[in-house]
């Protein structure tokens, strides 16, 4: 692929006006993964493309997916209108720009689009399992089976991320599952393989055979780890980074009048499985707050301007750079970036539960934030991040003694912010919503400023698309069927339980 980047490369520098020649480049790009590249040679080509033509709107379709990788959904979202607006009748291009604007939360605009696919070509199955995705998100359970299934029917090689997909919408049963399918399809990656171990653990789970659950969950885990690594020395290396370049002293009694644009921001932070959707769903219901999603707008916000390439996310030098801009400058990227997605509402929340790692800078920038943290028994918490695969992200979600890693890292860098912040951090347990959602739903509606509205009572009436993990569970009345879950497999968390003892974390029974 690297002699095929070179050819389109000599290619485009030979007839700079060919679109084909930047198609070309643009796709080797994307396939040796260089998506800033693969932008702008598919952006060129539909520059090169007659205005309103086929081939422009193709090229606009190809551009969604570098665009989403680079964190720019705006810019992704206009190219996905522009190539509907010129017309897209091929069920290809259709697919790509439903995958643009699910993934950049405006699935019901996807909607229509991969309907339209499905109907031009009733047999093509990458477009049945979009549309699946695109109605999971949407929280029509029941289409999305559809979907999935027929993707499943239709597809000519091993469909593995619909049978992945397809698992998490419903409970299965010892008569009504597919693990012999599974346990019979040939992978042809280590993600392909790792997504079969998810599906089996889960449809195991479903049916009470817990010691095969399990041994199927390590496979995955195991693949898993590898392909997402993480260590401990690098969160602690952020975390000490954040209280070396953002003192207490600056984060006590902040006192930056200057006017913000948009909407007021709420930002849901905590781990993920802690119940931060529900909450989210909670406060959606109310008439004057919108949910738009996990956004990773503010960690983009922030590296982009702190200009440091070629270094991870939240490396040190990023944070002691971020130190140096002006809280606004973030404030107005993160404004602009996310102005597609607010519908006019007051309030807006964003749900992204590692923006934890932000919270002291999301404060500089947005000083009258709600800022809402979520706790959750914490081996409750983990082990439901361990039984779900995170495609690129979490990669401390893989092993026993990383979750723990992880929790510690986490805790610390919490408590530093709520020392810093005080009473700018609403804490919400949710054990304690779950035992009187009534009682905790008002005061939370109350630290937030809002007004009580009975509909904040029945979240999972809320409208709007989930795209979480929990899309499918928060669907249903608040209910206790989460708590204490990690005593099913109790046995085999051993050693996270013990390595949280050793930190101070549980003491003997960790039952609430």
């Amino acid at each position: 692929m690297a002699r095929a980047l070179a050819a389109a490369e000599t290619a485009t520098r030979a007839n700079p006006t060919s679109s084909e020649a930047w198609w070309l480049l643009g796709t080797a790009a994307c396939a040796l993964d260089d998506m800033p590249l693969a932008e702008r040679a598919f952006a060129q080509a539909a520059q090169n493309a007659p205005v309103g033509s086929r081939v422009a709107a193709q090229m606009l379709a190809l551009r969604g997916k570098p665009l989403i990788s680079d964190g720019r959904m705006w810019e992704a979202v206009e190219s996905a209108r522009m190539a509907i607006k010129a017309g897209l009748s091929d069920v290809s291009s259709l697919v790509r720009v439903s995958y643009t604007l699910t993934h950049a939360g405006c699935p019901q605009e996807a909607l229509p689009n991969i309907v339209k696919a499905t109907e031009i070509a009733p047999d093509h199955a990458e477009a049945w399992y979009s549309l699946g995705s695109v109605r999971r998100a949407l929280g029509d359970i029941a289409g999305a089976e559809y979907a999935f299934n027929t993707a499943i029917r239709l597809s000519p090689t091993p469909p593995v991320p619909a049978y992945f997909n397809l698992a998490y919408l419903r409970r299965w049963k010892a008569d009504d599952n597919h693990i012999a399918i599974l346990e019979g399809l040939t992978c042809q990656s280590s993600l392909e393989a790792c997504r079969v171990a998810y599906t089996l653990f889960k449809e195991f789970d479903d049916i009470g055979d817990t010691d095969a659950a399990w041994d199927c969950l390590q496979v995955g885990a195991d693949l898993a780890a590898k392909i997402e690594p993480w260590t401990e020395s690098e969160e602690a290396e952020t975390v000490a980074a954040w209280k070396t370049y953002f003192p207490l002293s600056r984060l006590a009694g902040i006192d930056d009048r200057r006017p913000r644009s948009g909407p007021r921001r709420i930002f849901i932070l905590g781990l993920p499985r802690s119940g931060t959707t529900l909450i989210e769903r909670v406060l959606a219901a109310h008439s004057q707050v919108q949910a738009i999603g996990e956004l990773k707008t503010f960690g983009i916000a922030t590296h982009k301007l702190a200009g440091i390439k070629g270094v991870r996310r939240l490396a040190p030098d990023v944070i002691a750079a971020a130190a140096q801009l002006d809280p606004l400058d973030i404030a107005e990227f993160y404004t602009r970036e996310s102005a597609f997605l607010n519908d006019g509402s007051a309030y807006v929340i964003d749900k992204l539960p590692s923006n934890h790692e932000y919270a002291g800078l999301i404060r500089l920038a947005f000083p009258d934030a709600i800022i809402i943290a979520l706790d959750r028994n914490p081996m409750d918490a983990l082990f439901g991040a361990y039984k779900v695969l995170f495609t690129g992200a979490y990669g401390w979600s893989y092993s026993q003694k990383d979750l723990a890693a992880h929790y510690h890292q986490f805790r610390d860098l919490m408590r530093y912010w709520k020392q810093g912040l005080g009473d700018g951090i609403i804490d919400v347990s949710l054990e304690a919503v779950i035992r009187d959602p009534d009682t905790e739903i008002c005061r939370l509606l109350d630290a937030c400023g809002l007004p009580f509205e009975e509909a904040c009572l029945r979240p999972h009436e809320a409208k709007g698309a989930v795209s979480t993990a929990s899309a499918v569970q928060v669907r249903s009345p608040i209910n206790s069927q989460g708590v204490n879950a990690w005593k099913r497999y109790e046995t085999y968390l051993q050693p996270l339980r013990t390595h949280l003892q050793q930190l101070g974390y549980l003491e003997g029974d960790v039952t609430p």
